[in-house]
């Protein structure tokens, strides 16, 4: 049965449904804020900040409220899907198949790759626990071909500090502004770090701390700077 809207505003209350509310973690990004998951008879029907939460204090940015479409997006996949035969790569036509034809599909193709060329099989995965699942499978599997979301995030990150200042410190670890009287920011995407760092340049400003953005784009952090030093894009590791 399909959950009920999340919100229809004609709709009666429910005098007998189970409310609860849940505490735990942000998944959105590696920022890991403290959130509070309200539920109407075990169904999620709204996400806010946990202000108890040392990390974020009861912000929430909204990637993190939406994060109750990852279990009603209407565009969300629930079984396998497989292009339909004679159809083209990239003209959208799949066809649902049961979790036995994936799994046995995925087993007679993979059995062959591996048995002549296992480099022919690339493999990526999204972020954070993944990806050890990952290096470890390919590396079982033969094949040097894997990636994830850290490659093409967090580990250029961390290898440009290392280079340019001698160490790193992930989006989460943050700057320690309480102690700071200049604060440069280089780079930096906006939904990193996003809700703490918000808290810590309001405060920072307010103690008359001054902050300088160096970014092609004066959006989110950018805007609030003290100055805004605009580069060329492409050009921020320069």
């Amino acid at each position: 049965m399909p959950p009920s809207p999340i919100h229809d505003p004609l709709r009666a209350p429910l005098p007998d449904a189970s409310t609860e509310v849940r505490n735990t973690t942000c998944y959105m990004c590696a920022c890991r804020c403290g959130i509070r998951v309200h539920l109407r008879d075990g169904e999620v029907r709204y996400i806010e900040g946990n202000p108890d939460h040392p990390l974020n204090q009861g912000v929430i940015c909204a990637k993190g409220s939406s994060g109750i479409m990852k279990q009603y997006s209407p565009a969300r996949l629930t079984r396998p899907l497989r292009r339909k035969a004679g159809a083209e790569r990239g003209s959208g036509q799949f066809e649902e198949i049961s979790w036995d034809e994936a799994f046995a599909l995925l087993e007679e193709r993979l059995a062959k790759i591996r048995a002549t060329d296992p480099k022919k099989f690339a493999l990526f995965t999204g972020r954070d626990q993944m990806q050890a699942l990952t290096g470890l499978f390919a590396r079982q599997f033969g094949t040097p071909n894997y990636a994830a979301h850290g490659g093409f995030c967090s580990v250029n990150m961390a290898a440009g500090m290392i280079y340019t200042i001698g160490g790193s410190f992930w989006e989460f670890g943050g700057p320690d502004l309480d102690r700071a009287r200049l604060f440069v920011m280089i780079g930096t995407a906006e939904d990193h770090h996003s809700n703490p760092l918000k808290i810590a340049i309001s405060r920072f400003k307010r103690n008359g701390g001054r902050f300088i953005s160096i970014n092609p784009v004066r959006t989110g952090y950018s805007a609030i700077a003290d100055e805004w030093v605009p580069i060329r894009p492409g050009t921020d590791g320069a």
